[in-house]
C-alpha cells in the first residue's frame, strides 16, 4: 500500500497519535529509517492536514522525544472528511 494510504488507515485504526510515533509506525511497517523517511513521513503529513484530510490535536516540544533537538511535535487524527474521502478510496474497509 502506498505511504498516504497507511497513514491515513493507520490514524483511522489508532485514533489521534503525535507525528513521532507515527514516524516510529510507518518506519517499523516498511522496513526503513534515517533522517529521509522522517522527513517524507512529516511532509505525508503535512500533505494529508493541509488537504483537510486530518486535524491537528495538538503542538509541543519535547527534546526527549526529538534526539535531544527542540523540535515541535504534532498530535493528529483523521477527521470527517478524511473518513469520507478513504471511504471513497476504499481505504476503510474494516479499518472504521
Amino acid at each position: 500500500m502506498h505511504m498516504k494510504g497507511y497513514l491515513l488507515q493507520l490514524l483511522a485504526s489508532r485514533g489521534e497519535m503525535w507525528d513521532d510515533e507515527i514516524v516510529d509506525a510507518v518506519c517499523a511497517e516498511y522496513g526503513v529509517s534515517g533522517d529521509y523517511w522522517t522527513g517524507t513521513i512529516r511532509l505525508t503529513l503535512t500533505d494529508l492536514y493541509s488537504g483537510g484530510l486530518l486535524d491537528e490535536l495538538d503542538a509541543t516540544v519535547d527534546p526527549s522525544r526529538t534526539g535531544g533537538k527542540e523540535k515541535i511535535l504534532f498530535k493528529y487524527a483523521v477527521n470527517g472528511f478524511g473518513r469520507t474521502r478513504m471511504a471513497q478510496a476504499g481505504l476503510l474497509g474494516a479499518q472504521s
